[in-house]
């Protein structure tokens, strides 16, 4: 059971306000087809977003033990509020930073705070990463600092799991012309608590990288060269030794990479080609490629594909038998949007899903057996965009099933602004912005 994907502030946008975040981050790509520049990061949705708020009414009550999550279709959610459990001081007692992120792995929970601290001037500055973890998003223990050394700016943009145990990306400052954040730093743990830094290979240390994932046979990361043309993905089967990927221009064109992900026992690279529309225009086409070893590759078919002036396409792991790609397009000509949706159960074989759900998104949490959608009432409910979450289990055909609630859980208010939220071998954990109140929905079954 397994969450690689659980990001802050996931689905927090109504679709419209969604969806014109996604427009803008497409516009950056087509840009950068055009322009040779570093491709940008899937969208982030949701940095705006009311979260959810403790009840006023809530008594603290004693935590109970927890078991694994039902094996068979859920039907429900059963929240516990915890309060405030998740740790806010660090072992020698000093206050943990706010704003903590929480992540979801096949033993449990972990979690990060991040503070920055300079001088006036801001010429001297000390980066401090502390980790926590949890076996079922209760009971939280305080780990030991990462090693931060020589990094002006860090905090935690994702936690992957592979055959090695996890990896945790670190995010550095945003490109000074406006591109987006890159990974400036990685560690490898086994138990969430202990972290050891990774020493980067000269390439991979001066490149543009924008996403890493694992999976169950090995680890991927994409991005650029420090030429800023080059696009490259690197492998490793223990997330610290990494190797330089050729991809060969015969097989992948002039393209943009967007992301790359390790899947049904092989990689799946994501991007968008650049095509000569003549006359000087240039469209793009979004784009999949796959490969056992990351030695030969072979360009997928995707259906509903089509050169358009903009395209950004982002891959979710549903679980170990599905994955979704999701492209947002914009078309200059005929001034439409549109969004196409494939799902594939081996990552070479796609299928154009014809009526997607409202409730898909590129944010799909995955404990490796199935997928959940969680949202932001309005996504779902225009009219009401205050209120519980909206939850969902996704099936490996992309098919979503609404699951009720009870009990006293998360809510979304107009006065609060984002929350993160993690799957795990326990349930659900949706933890509040400054991580004093945190929650856990134990899924129900029929």
């Amino acid at each position: 059971m397994q969450t690689v994907r659980a990001h802050r502030g996931r689905s927090g946008l109504g679709r419209a306000k969604g969806l014109a975040i996604v427009a803008a981050c497409a516009t950056l790509l087509a840009g950068c087809v055009m322009g040779g520049c570093s491709a940008p990061p899937a969208p982030s949705l949701g940095t705006a977003a009311p979260s959810p708020v403790a009840s006023a009414a809530w008594t603290p009550t004693p935590i109970p033990s927890v078991g694994g999550v039902p094996a068979g279709p859920w039907t429900g959610i059963k929240w516990i509020n915890a309060g405030s459990v998740f740790p806010r001081k660090s072992t020698g007692g000093a206050d943990l930073a706010p704003y903590p992120t929480v992540y979801g792995w096949s033993h449990g929970f972990v979690g990060f705070t991040a503070t920055t601290e300079g001088d006036t001037s801001g010429a001297q500055q000390d980066v401090t990463l502390i980790g926590v973890a949890s076996p079922d998003g209760l009971h939280w223990t305080v780990g030991h600092a990462l090693d931060a050394q020589g990094l002006q700016y860090a905090a935690i943009m994702s936690v992957v799991e592979g055959p090695a145990g996890l990896v945790a990306v670190g995010r550095g400052p945003g490109a000074i012309c406006g591109g987006p954040p890159t990974v400036n730093a990685l560690w490898t743990s086994t138990d969430g608590l202990t972290w050891s830094r990774v020493t980067l290979p000269p390439d991979f240390a001066a490149a543009s990288v924008y996403t890493v994932d694992g999976g169950t046979t090995g680890y991927i990361a994409a991005g650029t060269l420090k030429d800023g043309t080059t696009q490259v993905v690197w492998l490793s089967s223990d997330g610290s030794s990494w190797r330089q990927v050729t991809l060969a221009s015969s097989t992948f064109g002039e393209f943009v990479v967007a992301g790359g992900v390790n899947f049904g026992g092989g990689y799946v690279v994501s991007g968008a080609v650049r095509n000569d529309a003549g006359c000087g225009e240039t469209m793009v086409t979004p784009s999949l490629w796959w490969s056992t070893d990351g030695g030969s590759w072979t360009r997928a078919t995707l259906a509903g594909a089509a050169p358009v002036t903009e395209a950004w396409l982002t891959m979710t792991k549903i679980s170990d038998h599905a994955l979704m790609a999701y492209a947002e397009e914009w078309n200059e000509t005929t001034q439409a949007s549109s969004q196409h949706v494939w799902v594939s159960n081996d990552g070479r074989t796609w299928k154009l899903v014809g009526s997607p759900s409202k409730m898909l998104s590129p944010g799909i949490f995955s404990n490796r057996q199935r997928g959940l959608s969680v949202l932001d009432p309005i996504v779902v409910t225009p009219s009401e965009p205050y209120g519980p979450l909206a939850i969902g289990t996704v099936g490996d055909d992309l098919s979503v099933t609404a699951l009720s609630q009870i009990g006293d859980g998360p809510a979304v208010s107009e006065a609060s602004t984002a929350w993160s939220a993690a799957l795990g071998p326990t349930g659900l954990v949706v933890l509040s912005l400054d991580g004093t109140a945190l929650w856990l929905g134990v899924p129900t079954a029929s």
